[in-house]
């Protein structure tokens, strides 16, 4: 092959290469972003949901671990965790620490440590801090005696067992109404049962239920410390069906009163924090809720700060989780319950005593 026919050669395979490139045109790059953008439309809720439901397994497993947590402790105590009620009642002279059932759980929820630092800080002998007597961070001024007590400090450890992942409140950033410092809070809160919670005169009424087919927020008898002029307010007193409640200190519940069945009597449920200023994690005032609102009442208000400063209709249970709540129940099962169910059986469910067939 002579010089000649090898440059036509080369010369042509050039020409060939050359003539069978491509590139994109302006419609077909449009065209696949376009599709592109759709796959990404499809796959986000997808992507979402499948979040969301690690979110809610995550948080049914702190519920189950609370619920374990407080068996456990009865098993051990013969009753239930007490809450030492608060600073405002008297409970007949009784001494009232503040200190909540939650933080009688802690050495079964592995927290055995963090439960003797309270002790020691003397949250279980009268120097709980209460409300507003926890000042900013040093220096503190000595107010009403306690208010430089070593729990202050622990007040503000946040466990991550105590809050739901779907509950976006900034926990270890709340300030609740009436403490002037940061404190950690809770997602979980003891059912207290179905009482009516109308003492403040607000709009408590909203949620009576006259009619309702277990109208159990009445109580025959009146506690004349507390609530004689709510005969359907037990918040104050020992009259609450549930199960935890501030003042069991003065009357801890044992297994035996839950007459319902443990399988029936629900014990602890969800609650987002940023839509109940009452959501401290160790206080005896932060981590109960009442069934008489029903289930995610308030959860789609348009002015959250307003809805949590009326305290009598935002202590019910929520959750952020689509359609529902979650609760353990005294036999340490957990469920959901939907936003649909009857709320009616949903009040009986969460009393321990009250003979309803469910």
């Amino acid at each position: 092959m002579n010089k000649k026919l090898i440059g036509r050669v080369h010369h042509g395979s050039l020409k060939k290469q050359t003539s069978g490139e491509s590139a994109f045109t302006l419609v077909e790059l449009l065209v696949v972003i376009a599709i592109i953008g759709v796959l990404v439309a499809l796959l986000l809720p997808a992507v979402q949901a499948a979040r969301e439901a690690a979110r809610r397994i995550q948080c049914s497993n702190n519920l189950k671990q609370l619920g374990l947590g407080a068996l456990n402790y009865e098993s051990a105590r013969g009753y239930f965790p007490i809450s030492y009620g608060t600073g405002w009642d008297n409970a007949g002279g009784i001494d009232q620490p503040g200190a909540g059932w939650i933080l009688s759980t802690l050495p079964y929820l592995e927290q055995q440590s963090l439960y003797d630092r309270f002790a020691a800080a003397s949250a279980f002998e009268g120097k709980m801090p209460k409300t507003n007597i926890c000042p900013d961070r040093p220096p503190r001024p000595r107010n009403a005696g306690i208010s430089s007590a070593p729990a202050c400090d622990l007040m503000e450890i946040q466990l991550a067992s105590l809050h739901c992942p779907s509950d976006d409140a900034e926990t270890e950033e709340e300030i609740p109404p009436n403490w002037a410092r940061k404190v950690a809070t809770t997602s979980y809160k003891g059912v207290l049962g179905d009482t009516w919670l109308g003492s403040s005169g607000q709009s408590g009424s909203v949620f009576h239920n006259n009619s309702a087919r277990y109208p159990s927020g009445n109580y025959d008898t009146i506690d004349p410390r507390y609530s004689a002029s709510n005969p359907r307010d037990c918040h104050h007193d020992t009259r609450c069906r549930g199960i935890f409640f501030r003042q069991t200190l003065q009357e801890p519940i044992k297994i035996g009163s839950i007459s319902d069945g443990m399988s029936n009597t629900a014990m602890v449920g969800e609650d987002i924090v940023a839509l109940n200023g009452h959501s401290v994690a160790f206080y005896a005032d932060g981590d109960w809720n009442s069934c008489n609102i029903p289930l995610n009442y308030g959860t789609n208000t348009p002015n959250p700060t307003a809805f949590r400063n009326d305290w009598s209709n935002a202590r019910g249970f929520k959750s952020r989780h689509p359609g529902g709540v979650q609760f353990v129940y005294a036999d340490g099962s957990v469920h959901f319950l939907d936003d649909a169910t009857d709320h009616g059986l949903f009040r009986a469910s969460c009393t321990r005593n009250e003979g309803e067939a469910l």
